[in-house]
């Protein structure tokens, strides 16, 4: 309980919500405007980070240039994706897009002298034979903004609080991006089409290449949010891109409305505290159960709390009713 009340768990937990966040807003064009439900979202994360983490240990990359890189795989990644898969529709694409996370995410685990295999990040083979930090060149941006706040704010300025800030900041300015992007003519086809794939002549040679596009977007936004996971965690492991994380961008992109991209960040917010905060809860009914089965318990919690909304508030608390995608 005493993590619980420390300011350091909660600035954490503002990270990964700031990556969540940015993670689920990909989601969002995807779903949102395409109406694809993309269930193999993660995989274009892993492609973003651990092409990061490659090509900094192997061959020698700038972080920065790793970074761009990672996020261009990412979008190749939708690409992929999209060019095989387009023209599925609902459950069909979300079938193929499970099993195309997961041959990402085996490819990444059995692939030993490329990737470092089950042990992760720490095991890439390097350029110089010995073990190399992917992160080394981004500390001293980090402790440069501590040194800026630390005079201001005090202690509660640590790594965390600096990586707080700048996810934040780019989050906030994709969030301003997507929505801005969703006042263009090409939005508005794509929400005119997302319910139904018989369009109207005029748009039908066009209606696949525009969704093909949102995936790629959204790719691009998930491989971003690869890059932030990749500089926050600094150690990469296959199991770190279980399809699961999907469904946490999911649940976020329900809380919030799936229709609206404001409701993304109180989203992100509203899942890290469920999903992080109820680790330190020690009263009944979390006492009854052991830490390892608390870990359960958290998601039951969010589906709970999904259920009702669904019920009380199926739009999300942005949304609206009339603008959600539904399948006929």
């Amino acid at each position: 309980m005493e993590a619980f009340l420390q300011p350091g768990f909660w600035v954490f937990v503002l990270v990964m919500a700031g990556i969540y966040c940015i993670f689920a807003l990909g989601l969002q064009v995807q779903y949102g405007l395409g109406g694809m439900m993309n269930f193999g979202h993660v995989g274009m994360m892993a492609l973003s980070a651990y092409s990061v983490a490659i090509l900094v240990i192997t061959y020698g990359w700038n972080l920065y240039l790793a970074a761009f890189a990672g996020v261009v795989v990412a979008a190749f990644g939708g690409a992929l994706l999209g060019l095989t898969t387009i023209r599925l529709r609902g459950d069909y694409f979300a079938i193929v897009s499970i099993a195309f996370s997961e041959i990402v995410r085996y490819v990444i685990q059995n692939s030993d002298n490329f990737t470092g295999g089950t042990r992760g990040s720490l095991a890439i083979p390097s350029k110089t034979g010995a073990f190399t930090s992917y992160t080394k060149t981004f500390e001293p941006v980090l402790t440069k903004v501590q040194d800026l706040l630390s005079p201001i704010l005090g202690d509660v300025v640590n790594r965390d609080f600096a990586m707080l800030l700048i996810v934040w900041i780019v989050a906030g300015l994709l969030l301003l991006f997507v929505s801005r992007t969703q006042m263009t003519s090409w939005a508005r086809v794509l929400r005119a089409t997302r319910e139904d794939d018989h369009v109207p002549s005029a748009l039908g040679k066009n209606v696949f290449m525009f969704r093909l596009q949102a995936l790629i977007f959204g790719s691009v936004i998930a491989g971003i949010a690869g890059v932030f996971w990749s500089l926050q965690f600094s150690i990469l492991a296959p199991e770190d891109f279980q399809t699961i994380v999907t469904f946490y961008a999911w649940m976020i992109l329900i809380m919030g409305g799936a229709t609206r991209v404001k409701g993304v960040p109180v989203g992100a917010l509203f899942f890290g505290f469920l999903y992080a905060g109820t680790r330190f809860f020690e009263f009944p009914p979390f006492t009854w159960f052991s830490s390892s089965e608390r870990a359960y318990l958290r998601v039951i919690i969010i589906g709970l709390v999904l259920i009702i909304l669904m019920i009380k508030r199926p739009q999300g608390v942005f949304g609206k009713r009339e603008e959600m995608v539904l399948e006929q």
